[in-house]
């Protein structure tokens, strides 16, 4: 994101690989990550590039 401040979101397992990069200011409470126990409840998935876990995503509903 070429000129715009950013605030980075790590992986809730091992807190070092970057999951994903929200812009500044943004609210982090409206994503919410899980480790892969309670992948059942995520929607999308990444991969740590850091301990290589599955990273489930979700955007709750307003």
């Amino acid at each position: 994101m070429k000129g715009k401040e950013t605030q980075t979101l790590r992986c809730p397992v091992c807190h070092k690989g970057r999951i994903i990069d929200a812009a500044s200011g943004t609210d982090p409470s409206c994503l919410n990550l899980y480790g892969p126990r309670q992948s059942a409840k995520a929607q999308w998935f990444a991969k740590c590039p850091k301990c290589g876990a599955q990273i489930g995503i979700t955007f709750p509903k307003s």
